[in-house]
């Protein structure tokens, strides 16, 4: 389960930042974090990682908002607001659970416009065309000009059926 959290971090991170440095980065981050089980502060972070603390608070900020990490906030002693950040099982849990529904949904939509009509694709860049879009390109993708082919639904609609019954489990 650990394999897919850190899998959903990275590529979530590099897709956000468009940079795969920055989502082995944020992989990095999370392992510390919960190797670690202490809540600890951005700057803490960046030292004991030996990286900037702006791309470290920058990073933990975009987990934040997805849900991937968990923060405290607190008053110093000097009445400052310090921010901790921490990962633990229940974070890791919550987050294959929220990635889960969330393709649940795309699948169970998927599974909805199949049952609508055939549908043809591209073997090459994969979009997909309606019949009536098919027939009126010729059957050719406009994107790249490849003959378009036509996608069984009953065979499509069985695949998606056993993934969605493989997320459900989670």
């Amino acid at each position: 389960m650990k394999d897919a959290y850190l899998y959903i971090v990275e590529k979530a991170v590099a897709f956000e930042f468009d940079s795969p440095e920055y989502g082995r980065l944020a992989r990095k981050i999370v392992e510390m974090l919960h190797e670690r089980k202490e809540d600890l502060t951005d700057d803490r972070v960046a030292i004991l990682l030996n990286i900037s603390t702006a791309e470290t608070r920058r990073i933990l900020q975009y987990l934040m908002k997805l849900g991937l990490v968990g923060v405290k906030k607190r008053t110093t002693e000097d009445y400052r607001i310090e921010y901790t950040w921490y990962v633990d099982d229940e974070i890791i849990r919550q987050a294959i659970k929220n990635r889960a529904r969330v393709a649940k949904e795309k699948i169970s939509s998927l599974i909805r416009s199949l049952t609508e009509g055939a549908f043809y694709v591209c073997p090459n860049c994969f979009m997909r065309y309606t019949l009536d879009e098919a027939v009126n390109r010729g059957g050719v993708c406009p994107i790249c000009g490849t003959q378009l082919e036509y996608v069984e639904n009953v065979e499509e609609i069985n695949k998606l059926t056993k993934v969605y019954e493989i997320l459900d489990k989670l």
